[in-house]
């Protein structure tokens, strides 16, 4: 017994288990953060970009997510806005009361966009469903999300 607690004291085998954990720790960090390696991923990434969106809706479970991701980028700038909803982390520029909604991060605005579209939405073309509804007020909105290409 003496021999294994002198082995665990000995330095050479503690620098040898620090160096099994930090390579350990790293291969952990990376497999937890990469969101693009498991579709389930619960957490928000937290930087939007149009790949981390397209995950985030389809978790969502958000339907016709292609239109609604041509929502995003058309009320954001392609996320590069700085007088918009996007600093309330709205990525498609809900209103209450005349003011943006604040989320805390923009994974919580497409939960709020799936539970919006799940009280609203009965099927049919979508396009169509957005003029209905009167989700932008500009009368060129579908046509303006229809010429967004390249995503």
């Amino acid at each position: 017994m003496k021999k294994i607690i002198d082995l665990l004291n000995a330095f050479p085998f503690k620098i040898l288990l620090l160096i099994i954990a930090l390579n350990l720790n790293a291969v952990i960090s990376f497999s937890i953060t990469d969101e693009h390696t498991d579709p389930s991923f619960e957490h928000p990434p937290f930087t939007l970009t149009v790949e981390n969106l397209k995950i985030a809706l389809e978790n969502a479970g958000v339907q016709h997510a292609d239109i609604v991701l041509r929502q995003a980028i058309l009320e954001t700038g392609w996320f590069k806005c700085t007088k918009c909803s996007l600093s309330r982390n709205n990525i498609f520029g809900f209103w209450y009361k005349k003011k943006y909604i604040q989320f805390d991060n923009w994974k919580d605005c497409v939960d709020y966009y799936k539970r919006w579209q799940d009280r609203h939405y009965s099927g049919g073309d979508y396009y169509v469903f957005l003029k209905k509804v009167g989700f932008a007020t500009d009368p060129s909105y579908v046509k303006r999300l229809k010429s967004i290409k390249g995503i």
